[in-house]
């Protein structure tokens, strides 16, 4: 129950950091020609990737099912950037 209530008062804060860090990805994205939605859209893909990605998915995994919204290039962009965003741990440079 307490951990709960310190959840609650904390997330203010966490939310927005999740929202200027969805923001600066979303901007980043869309500078290189990448727009897939709102920031907060395009954070929770760049989050669920990362997800799918310490599931056991690849990459490349990743990028395929990216090409089915952009082209080949454009989904290894994001797969990139979204590692160097979201999940440094299995971001490849």
């Amino acid at each position: 129950m307490l951990g709960a209530a310190m959840a609650l008062m904390l997330a203010p804060a966490a939310v927005a950091n999740a929202d200027d860090k969805d923001a600066e990805f979303t901007n980043y994205l869309a500078s290189n020609g990448i727009h897939l939605g709102n920031a907060s859209q395009t954070g929770t893909m760049g989050r669920t990737m990362c997800q799918d990605l310490s599931a056991g998915y690849t990459q490349n995994d990743e990028v395929d099912q990216l090409k089915l919204r952009m082209d080949q290039n454009q989904a290894k962009f994001f797969v990139l950037a979204a590692t160097a965003e979201y999940c440094p741990d299995k971001h490849k440079s």
